[in-house]
């Protein structure tokens, strides 16, 4: 079984995730771009931790792209709107491509030895001092930097040579912004099966990026030579990835015959306007079998009830689609919002699947690697004309 990791320090630095509104608003209004883009990448850089709330629909893409247009020029904002595209190039390729995102996508991730994560990422227990230190906040914050999880993919996957599905798996479950679309498809393009190379870090850049002056690690190497070591003794043992939902609590019963309209809203649209003018009974409706692939921790499921908290009048029913509608859908009237993980979600009689808001208008045609999707796209997004 993989474990959650001890909690080795205090990375302090993370914000509470569990607040209201108007704290998230007040967040992205005091948003920096420029420093954004001169420091994101530094593990003390400036970061927005805007994405929890964006991957769980409290707000979308868009909230944050408008405000920082309207607070900052094109040139300013460009890095932090680039990022924002590439959260929706991840989930344009899970639209187009379907669950096949959950398997190599390009081709086979090469030399791989096994499926089980090495341990040592489930304790953290590594040695490499500024890795051990996030996987042990992970298990705190459940949150860690972008360019942390680039190098524990890199360590896990390329110099441990582990296939990248279950450690993604693992991941998905600790992070309060996994998303299935971004973790999985970010995991294969650093494993090198949704990309042209793998990517390396060793010892040198993960000093720089996390002003540390450690040395003589097995990653304390070129990257020629990390390319082709021997896989680490501290790698060496594996463990299964298995984990379980604790789920919420049911609040709502099953739908009646003569209820006549439902408002559905998933784990991935806890947004507090969506239809909020509307008439009808507000259900939060999580499907079991959803989640028996893609667990979540019992601090993901918390935060979903946070937020499933601050929408008035939304119940929350845990169940299968028999359950939740024991007198089928035919007469009722369902309403729900676009995502991959829920287009097998019922509409009844004259219901309808909302779209999404997007930053960036739907590519023409299949897109297969980043550069292509937002060289046409920037040309014709509203930021950039």
């Amino acid at each position: 079984m993989c474990k959650q990791p001890p909690d080795l320090s205090d990375l302090s630095m993370f914000p509470d995730f569990l607040v209201d509104h108007n704290t998230i608003h007040k967040r992205i209004n005091a948003v920096n771009p420029a420093g954004y883009a001169s420091s994101r990448n530094y593990l003390k850089g400036t970061v927005t931790y805007l994405s929890p709330f964006i991957t769980h629909g409290v707000i979308d893409t868009c909230t944050v792209a408008d405000v920082i247009v309207e607070n900052f020029n094109h040139n300013a904002a460009e890095k932090l709107l680039t990022e924002l595209a590439w959260r929706e190039f991840f989930h344009r390729t899970w639209q187009q491509h379907g669950d096949n995102i959950f398997s190599d996508m390009r081709h086979p991730q090469e030399q791989v030895i096994s499926d089980q994560i090495p341990e040592a990422i489930c304790t953290a227990t590594t040695d490499i001092n500024v890795i051990d230190d996030c996987l042990s906040a992970l298990s705190k914050h459940s949150y860690m930097h972008n360019h942390a999880r680039m190098w524990v993919a890199a360590i896990t996957c390329n110099v441990g040579r582990t296939h990248w599905y279950q450690p993604a798996r693992w991941l998905y479950y600790h992070l309060l912004d996994g998303d299935l679309a971004s973790n999985s498809l970010s995991w294969q393009w650093v494993a090198g099966s949704f990309s042209h190379r793998k990517y390396y870090a060793n010892q040198e850049n993960i000093n720089r990026y996390s002003e540390q002056h450690q040395v003589a690690t097995f990653l304390d190497t070129s990257y020629e030579d990390l390319a082709t070591i021997i896989i680490p003794d501290v790698l060496q043992k594996r463990v299964d990835a298995d984990f379980e939902n604790i789920f919420p609590v049911s609040t709502a019963g099953a739908v009646q015959a003569n209820e006549s309209k439902i408002l559905l809203h998933s784990i991935w649209n806890l947004d507090p306007t969506w239809r909020s003018e509307d008439t009808g009974r507000r259900v939060l409706w999580i499907e079991p079998s959803q989640h028996r692939e893609f667990a979540l921790s019992p601090k993901r499921w918390q935060f979903i009830e946070h937020w499933a908290r601050q929408i008035e009048g939304l119940e929350i029913f845990v169940g299968e689609e028999a359950q939740l509608f024991p007198h089928g859908t035919d007469n009722i009237q369902i309403q729900h919002r676009e995502y991959p993980a829920t287009k097998h979600w019922p509409t009844g009689r004259e219901g309808s699947v909302d779209a999404r808001r997007w930053c960036y208008p739907e590519p023409e045609g299949a897109i297969s690697s980043f550069s292509k999707y937002w060289k046409p796209i920037r040309k014709t997004s509203k930021f950039f004309t």
